[in-house]
């Protein structure tokens, strides 16, 4: 009995060990998407997500051109989705507080000081991030932030 025991907890044990080094961890996907967009690093970032990635940036719906809030999908939408922020903020800080995931579920918290390059006046917020992972990248990515203090800045 007791080798049993011993061959169950060898063999699970290198299961677990095997599913662990196949793909990276949540945070880890997550911490290298921060760390390739503070270094400016399109290419990087666009690495991050899955063919196949939805993004939310604040409210779940269609959006016009060029409009930065809404709904994006596929590498494209990530490329445009990164290209609107681009047009739009001046970032003058972006802060990483958190980084916290269980499996396949990740999620951050921060707070950043954008400048709006349409009226320059400060946009700041603390936000938040949920992000599904699948096949070790972006699969679903859903930022919040207080969209009050933007509309403060766009006025």
């Amino acid at each position: 009995m007791k080798s049993i025991v011993v061959f169950a907890t060898l063999l699970f044990g290198s299961v677990g060990l095997f599913a662990k080094s196949a793909s990276p961890s949540g945070e880890k996907v997550l911490g290298t998407f921060f760390s390739e967009f503070g270094k400016g690093n399109a290419k990087g970032v666009l690495d991050c997500f899955h063919s196949q990635t939805t993004i939310t940036a604040v409210r779940n719906q269609d959006r016009s051109e060029n409009q930065l809030y809404g709904t994006y999908t596929g590498i494209s939408g990530a490329e445009e989705f990164l290209k609107n922020m681009g047009s739009q903020f001046d970032t003058k800080k972006f802060q990483v507080d958190q980084i916290v995931g269980k499996k396949d579920w990740v999620f951050a918290s921060g707070s950043f000081l954008h400048v709006l390059k349409s009226t320059g006046k400060p946009f700041a917020s603390d936000w938040a991030l949920k992000v599904q992972i699948k096949d070790g990248k972006i699969f679903s990515y859903h930022f919040y932030e207080d969209s009050a203090s933007y509309v403060k800045a766009v006025d």
